[in-house]
């Protein structure tokens, strides 16, 4: 498994800070660059070797429904794929929708979730959301994948909330745009989040 963070928006012109590592490899940025093609390389070597992914960003990837557009939340997936339209374009979102629109192009079959739970070996990309902890003024990508595989028994047993106010799921529209193989029912369900600690 390859866990990927990026800091979006942490560098002039376009151009992305992203860290990984694997879960056998504790060198720090076992893998990292700082442009969205760079990312998509590392991710479409990784799903080539039959690796899983674990992308994630330091950008809220779930957005609540404006009020005014409670009913769209229970429309279905066009509705909720409208309300997410500009909003994926933002920094974070936008990186992300670089990466899976590529391998919308190149690998179709893949496979992506925002949910621990969905996320099984047939499953090869999970995009999360890498939270600064308390205090914090942002997210630094090595400490986010560090955190994410610290996390990670924790968070599976623990899928986000339902029960609260109707969301969109960024990550989710992202991933459906881009033509892949994405579950629609995540659209209306948070994505999984990765509290950051350490440096």
């Amino acid at each position: 498994m390859l866990v990927i963070a990026v800091e979006t928006g942490a560098l002039p012109g376009g151009r992305v800070r992203w860290a990984g590592r694997r879960h056998d490899d504790d060198r720090p940025d076992a893998s990292s660059g700082a442009s969205p093609a760079e990312l998509f390389d590392a991710v479409f070597r990784a799903l080539h070797d039959g690796e899983q992914v674990a992308l994630g960003a330091d950008c809220p990837l779930t957005m609540p429904v404006p009020p005014d557009q409670g009913a769209a939340a229970d429309a279905g997936a066009d509705a909720l794929l409208e309300l997410a339209g500009p909003a994926v374009t933002r920094p974070g979102p936008a990186e992300l929708g670089f990466v899976l629109g590529e391998l919308g192009v190149w690998r179709p079959w893949t496979r992506v979730s925002t949910s621990l739970s969905r996320w099984k070996a047939n499953t090869s990309i999970l995009v999360w959301e890498a939270v600064p902890a308390e205090g914090a003024a942002g997210v630094a990508a090595s400490a986010a994948a560090d955190s994410f595989f610290r996390q990670l028994p924790a968070a599976a047993g623990h899928e986000p909330d339902t029960a609260g106010p109707p969301v969109v799921n960024l990550a989710a529209a992202v991933a459906y745009r881009a033509g892949l193989l994405a579950d629609a029912s995540e659209l209306s369900h948070p994505a999984i989040s990765i509290t950051v600690t350490g440096s």
